[in-house]
């Protein structure tokens, strides 16, 4: 938990004022449908109770300072001067936004302090802190923030923030985690259109529950961008072999129908390309009846599509780890929960579980005990909650 007051006391100490506005915005979970974002695919994100939060002032000069209580860090940045290389650290995401977010007019500085209880990987904390920085900005630039109801905007800023890594920071990311932190809820959403379908939250018998490995891992650094690449060249491979239906426009190797997908995989044969593809085409298919089944609050079917999702990345996707894999077979294993799967780009960080509300206690004894018998690491898990999308409040 983040001590607010703890917080806005550093910053009147780091910047002989008081903060005038609070901004939060949640981490995230991905409750199936996994590596389609970037396929054009539907998914299926849940914004959660953990999150970045900041408070900020305007200062009235062209100066933005930004200190990070995670990094123990302040920097300042003059959006007039010359944008620097990206260095690899957290301080690409802000000139990435002050930059690709044109925050070029004078008089429109502030100071920030930013701190976040998304402490493991998978929870989207990068996108989190993105859409924080998007928020202000956008507030700092026109001196209005933007409402939870002006869904345009929200997903104006979220492709600004998509941009940002992509461009800037060098990871090939997709739209979910964007717009999954600064719409919030949890919900259906096709990356391709950027439509998306607010759902009714899991049932209050039942919890999805967070388990940190305790195993760090970072995108730009992990297979993350090779995975990208795979889908790529199974695009290129798509489009010299002329397999699509001319009559309609191909918008991504998750939205092709059955029978082209059924060409696709012929044409793959055995090469390790097919086991990518394969993955994307049921995945696809598994964020369909996951949304059924919770439609009709089937929560076994729902966690047997999510045990199903979890081999399916760890085979044929191979974006587990040992650690995700044993932590997931765990909570199986206790016979408490209905199903478990990594959630996130994978390589380490996170995965969730889908226990009944009154196995809650015993199925984490269980998985804690036998985890850190077999690995020596002491995993957290937390019960999550579903959030609102990033807000901002007046002091």
């Amino acid at each position: 938990m983040i001590d607010e007051a703890i917080a806005q006391a550093q910053f009147e100490h780091l910047f002989n004022a008081k903060p005038s506005f609070a901004v939060r915005c949640p981490g995230r979970i991905n409750l199936i449908g996994e590596h389609i974002d970037y396929c054009g695919g539907l998914v299926m994100p849940m914004a959660i109770a953990q999150s970045t939060q900041g408070w900020y002032r305007f200062n009235g000069t062209s100066q933005i300072r930004i200190y990070s209580a995670r990094f123990d860090a302040l920097t300042s940045f003059n959006p007039h001067d010359v944008l620097q290389p990206p260095k690899g650290t957290w301080e690409d995401y802000v000139q990435g936004i002050l930059n690709l977010g044109a925050h070029r007019q004078a008089g429109c500085g502030f100071d920030l302090l930013v701190t976040s209880d998304l402490n493991a990987g998978g929870l989207s904390s990068s996108a989190s802190f993105l859409g924080l920085l998007a928020l202000v900005n956008h507030h700092a630039l026109t001196g209005a923030r933007i409402e939870s109801r002006d869904v345009s905007q929200r997903l104006t800023l979220a492709l600004l923030c998509q941009q940002v890594e992509n461009q800037f920071v060098g990871v090939p990311s997709g739209i979910m985690d964007p717009a999954s932190v600064l719409l919030g809820g949890l919900m259906t959403l096709d990356c391709r259109t950027l439509k998306f379908q607010p759902l009714q939250a899991i049932p209050e018998t039942h919890r999805l529950v967070i388990m940190d490995t305790g195993v760090p891992r970072t995108l730009a650094a992990s297979g993350y961008a090779q995975r990208v690449a795979e889908v790529g060249a199974i695009e290129t491979l798509i489009a010299n072999r002329d397999l699509t239906d001319k009559t309609s426009r191909y918008a991504g190797l998750a939205t092709l129908p059955d029978d082209q997908m059924a060409k696709v995989l012929a044409l793959l044969a055995s090469d390790p390309l097919k086991h990518r593809a394969h993955h994307i085409f049921s995945e696809q298919a598994r964020v369909v009846q996951a949304a059924l089944a919770l439609e009709k609050e089937d929560m076994g079917v729902l966690g047997h599509l999510m045990n199903e999702s979890h081999q399916s990345l760890s085979v044929e996707y191979d974006v587990s780890c040992p650690e995700l894999d044993l932590i997931t077979q765990l909570s199986r294993d206790s016979g408490l929960a209905l199903g478990a799967r990594m959630t996130g780009a994978g390589f380490g960080g996170c995965a969730i579980s889908l226990v009944p509300v009154e196995h809650l206690e015993a199925h984490q004894a269980w998985v804690v005990r036998a985890y850190r018998q077999q690995t020596g690491i002491e995993p957290i898990l937390l019960a999550s909650e579903v959030a609102e999308g990033a807000n901002i409040i007046a002091l």
